[in-house]
């Protein structure tokens, strides 16, 4: 049993899991598992008076004091739901590796998206809660080959997640009469579906000379309002060089970041970008030790760009320009 508390909230789990692995030889190896977890969550209620004096002397409604008064609702629930995984890694040889994982999984709502109503203030924007959330549901299935061949390297991992009731919080459009909040972002729940895939190619170009490119993709979409999903990153390619013979070493990075247009109702879009980076690094023998020195550029053009999941991409505050480390 593992209990936590928070200011104004208790959390209990309780868990049974059951786990094996069968290896009928050196090049087969099946693993599952099933597991119970039982969780109790109780959330404190508690008011702001002070706001709701405020708001009835701007002559606000009862309605609209009694909602904003409360920012955290009293809450007191029970979840319980079980998970599985079954996997299996098929290893031929020493250039080919596959992998194959099937699982459910579940995960209990944690208090904020429970009980809520406030501005969240690392964030600058006001989030509500949902007290009548059930714990969060889905099957995944994900695999990864990977190929090594002469002087090539491959791995491709795609991946594809079904939740029935997919937990995620949504800008819901209303605006919100506190202060420096904008519009209100509300937890809610949804049919979902998540597939995407992260993939490399690695060349041995010459003893000394390494390239690879890389990149990852994530596709969202709301089953029930035929619409993506609200904070989803957008897709990413890396092309990387890198040189490096004894003791030192030095790479250059072309990162290229797609917009992001696939978005909820209510989320802003965001730009893509295109950023270099270059790093160095020197072993240096050091009283019988290896001291490292490395020295990193990023964003080597000064490049003005957002992230798309950043906490402050809602104020528009841009991501760090040329830095060193």
């Amino acid at each position: 049993e593992i209990c936590a508390c928070l200011v104004g909230s208790e959390m209990c789990i309780r868990d049974r899991s059951w786990l094996t692995t069968y290896r009928p030889d050196n090049t087969l190896s099946v693993s599952g598992g099933v597991r119970y977890d039982y969780g109790r969550m109780r959330v404190f209620a508690h008011d702001d008076p002070y706001l709701a004096t405020y708001l009835q002397e701007q002559g606000y409604d009862e309605e609209q004091v009694e909602f904003y008064r409360w920012n955290s609702r009293w809450v007191n629930r029970s979840f319980g739901d079980y998970s599985l995984s079954l996997g299996v890694v098929w290893t031929p040889s020493m250039r080919h590796q596959l992998k194959v994982n099937v699982g459910r999984s579940f995960r209990l709502p944690g208090a904020n998206e429970l009980a809520s109503n406030g501005v969240h203030h690392g964030i600058f924007r006001h989030e509500q809660g949902d007290a009548t959330l059930s714990s969060e549901q889905g099957w995944q299935m994900d695999a990864s080959y990977q190929l090594k061949y002469g002087r090539w390297s491959v791995y491709v991992s795609p991946f594809v997640n079904w939740f029935s009731n997919y937990i995620f919080l949504r800008p819901t459009g209303e605006w919100s009469v506190l202060p420096h909040t904008g519009q209100i972002y509300r937890y809610t729940q949804t049919e979902a579906l998540f597939a995407g895939a992260e993939a490399s190619v690695e060349l041995t170009v010459l003893p000394t000379l390494n390239y690879r490119i890389s990149g990852e993709y994530v596709y969202t979409y709301n089953c029930d309002e035929r619409i993506p999903l609200s904070f989803s990153p957008p897709a990413t390619l890396r092309n990387t060089l890198t040189w490096q013979r004894k003791r030192y070493m030095l790479y250059a990075e072309w990162q290229s970041i797609t917009k992001q247009n696939r978005v909820d109702r209510n989320e802003d879009r965001t730009p893509g970008a295109n950023l270099f980076h270059i790093a160095g690094s020197l072993d240096l023998p050091v009283a019988g030790t290896e001291v490292e020195i490395t020295l990193t550029v990023r964003n080597l053009f000064n490049t003005r760009y957002y992230n798309h999941l950043s906490f402050y991409r809602k104020v528009e505050i841009p991501e760090p320009g040329r830095n060193f480390q």
